[in-house]
């Protein structure tokens, strides 16, 4: 809902967002999985409708009341034939695993096949996600 509050539009079933102005989020929700772990995947056909010029980011929505924010490029570099998959049902998929740390405020991110294709970003509460959102929306 933080999104469409301020005029993305989820493309299709997906998980993809744009504002029109050539602005796309990539907004997987996660939550703690098997194991107490957190992950999330992302589909090579939602990078292929994002294309490669335009301006991309990755919304986490973390449950229960959670979120990161970060730019789609960040995510892109851990992207390669060693860290993907090819499922039956969703073609190709690049898997991350995140860890939480809520003691400083930041998520880990790890590619699932290479655990040294990491990088890490703040946590977001509610409104701290819904500020960066109106800031990103109006670039």
């Amino acid at each position: 809902d933080l999104l469409i509050n301020i005029g993305f539009i989820r493309l299709g079933g997906s998980s993809l967002f744009s504002n029109g102005n050539g602005n796309f989020i990539l907004s997987p929700g996660i939550s703690e999985g098997k194991h107490l772990k957190y992950w999330f995947d992302v589909r090579e056909a939602n990078l292929a409708k994002i294309g490669s010029n335009a301006k991309a980011w990755v919304f986490l929505r973390i449950v229960p009341d959670l979120f990161a924010l970060f730019a789609m490029e960040r995510m892109q570099r851990h992207m390669n034939p060693k860290t993907q998959e090819l499922r039956k049902n969703s073609g190709i998929v690049y898997g991350f695993h995140c860890v939480l740390d809520k003691s400083c405020n930041r998520i880990v991110v790890a590619a699932k096949n290479d655990r040294s294709a990491t990088f890490d970003c703040e946590l977001l509460n509610r409104a701290q996600a819904q500020g960066a959102l109106i800031a990103l929306s109006q670039t």
